[in-house]
């Protein structure tokens, strides 16, 4: 496969109003920059989404589309594009249009600095302060806090990588967006940010909800563990699971109810982080894209 300086990334479910827009929008950024490819990816459309994407593909050879054979979300699905792209350097874009394209030369600016991964940061953000705006700020605090990497907007589907960071690497749901960079292990002196303008939506209609809040919660307990190698801290956690049960058991035997209670307790939360160790290897070992057609 020939190597390419730069591919462009976007995962779409019914996007049929932003795919044309988003292309010609990315193109535009990238026409100074000479050597690049752009790839979105279908994941599962009922909409005209894919045959937006074959017009586009029949015009620019520099255009291609993976169109998956089932719906896997948008973090598998921007994973399966990630599989397919050959650049040094691969730069993610939602595909709902909220991202602008027109900063991708920034990024590639700041990356040339010495950096390993650089993400767009939404200061302004647009939508609910509820569902949207405070779910970020808390996450966000909570992710610099655990992780040391001085993220504020992790969510922001406009980032930028060096090859070697994402190509081959599968993290299961939830993980990528919320997480990413951190997830890959990136330290803090290898990422940077560049300021960006939120966008409303051009066509169509948000993925994001509350949801997606849990899914910080359940994950970031066991971060530094899943960078520091998920496989082996399983085991770990396993024994430790059978270590409280038993003496909550035990302490349940004489007598010793809330004692014996808040050991099963914790027993439970240890199972929780350990199985999200386990998806971490089923992620790696199993990732659940299929793509049907790539061109």
């Amino acid at each position: 496969m020939q190597k390419l300086r730069l591919s462009v990334v976007a995962p779409m479910h019914n996007e049929e109003g932003n795919v044309r827009a988003l292309y010609e929008a990315i193109r535009d950024a990238l026409e100074p920059l000479g050597d690049y490819e752009i790839i979105f990816v279908n994941d599962w459309s009922n909409d005209d989404t894919l045959s937006i994407m074959k017009a586009i593909a029949d015009e620019d050879p520099r255009f291609h589309y993976a169109d998956l054979e089932t719906n896997v979300g948008e973090n598998w699905a921007l994973l399966a594009g990630v599989s397919r792209a050959s650049g040094e350097i691969i730069v993610t874009i939602d595909g709902d249009y909220q991202n602008d394209p027109a900063y991708i030369p920034a990024m590639l600016d700041r990356l040339s600095q010495g950096y390993r991964v650089v993400s767009g940061w939404r200061r302004e953000r647009v939508g609910s302060f509820w569902d949207r705006r405070l779910p970020s700020i808390v996450a966000n605090a909570l992710i610099r806090l655990v992780s040391g990497v001085p993220v504020h907007d992790c969510g922001c589907g406009l980032k930028a990588y060096r090859r070697e960071v994402i190509a081959g690497r599968y993290v299961p749901k939830g993980f990528l967006n919320r997480f990413s960079p951190v997830v890959f292990g990136v330290k803090a002196n290898e990422f940077s940010e560049v300021e960006i303008v939120d966008r409303e939506r051009k066509a169509g209609t948000s993925h994001y909800g509350l949801g997606r809040v849990f899914e910080v919660a359940r994950d970031i307990c066991v971060l530094p563990f899943a960078v520091a190698g998920a496989e082996r801290w399983i085991g770990a956690f396993l024994r430790l699971q059978w270590l409280t049960v038993t003496v909550g058991a035990f302490f349940l035997i004489l007598g010793w109810t809330i004692p014996a209670l808040l050991l099963l307790l914790i027993a439970c939360l240890i199972y929780a982080n350990g199985r999200s160790l386990e998806r971490f290897v089923e992620a790696q070992e199993r990732p659940p894209f299929r793509i049907k057609e790539f061109r």
